[in-house]
């Protein structure tokens, strides 16, 4: 009997270890394929300039065109809509769980600042807390952006550090959703996108 309740054990441990390697593997991929479907859709996005300041000379985007051709490509390349601040998957999405997003546009009398976006996840929603831009330009390149999330424990991530080349239109998005099997953490990661103007 002991021997058999040892092996059931083990089999259990096993079959745990099994799915805990699965559920990662799937995290990863999810994650890889969001910061896919998030930089395609803010290339779209950043092809949204004002055209008449174009022709002064003067690079600026237009926010609102701006998101509108971002939800345009969520919904193309990854069926989601976009409800407030969250883009609600269909049963064809990569993810279960809405997924929240924030927006921020560096303009072109901004870029060339180092600039810090810190930003507040609480499990609801994402939000920007504050943004702290260094006094003096980068005279000859553009400016490094940070962005820093801080969780509803208080922990904090801090994302890869870009340069920015030109005016940027930053998009952060938070996936938290539930995980394979109920006994194992959630997946929760947050994915950047930082492309310049197209023009």
């Amino acid at each position: 009997m002991g021997i058999n309740v040892l092996s059931v054990s083990t089999l259990l441990l096993f079959l745990l270890v099994g799915l805990v390697v699965v559920d990662t593997d799937i995290a990863m991929q999810k994650k890889a394929e969001m910061k896919t479907l998030i930089e395609l859709a803010n290339h779209h996005a950043t092809f949204a300039i004002d055209e008449a300041l174009k022709t002064e000379g003067i690079i600026d985007m237009v926010e609102a065109d701006a998101m509108n051709r971002f939800d345009q490509r969520m919904g193309q390349n990854g069926n989601y809509t976009r409800e407030g601040n969250f883009y609600q998957p269909s049963a064809e999405s990569v993810t279960t769980d809405p997924v929240a997003i924030i927006n921020h546009y560096i303009d072109f009398q901004q870029w060339r600042y180092n600039t810090k976006m810190f930003l507040h996840y609480d499990g609801e929603s994402l939000q920007m807390e504050k943004l702290e831009r260094e006094a003096d330009p980068k005279p000859t390149v553009g400016g490094e952006l940070r962005i820093a999330i801080t969780m509803q424990d208080n922990q904090t991530v801090n994302l890869p550090p870009k340069m920015m080349i030109g005016p940027s239109h930053v998009v952060v998005a938070y996936v938290d959703e539930r995980p394979l099997v109920p006994l194992l953490p959630a997946h929760a990661f947050p994915v950047a996108s930082v492309e310049e103007l197209k023009w």
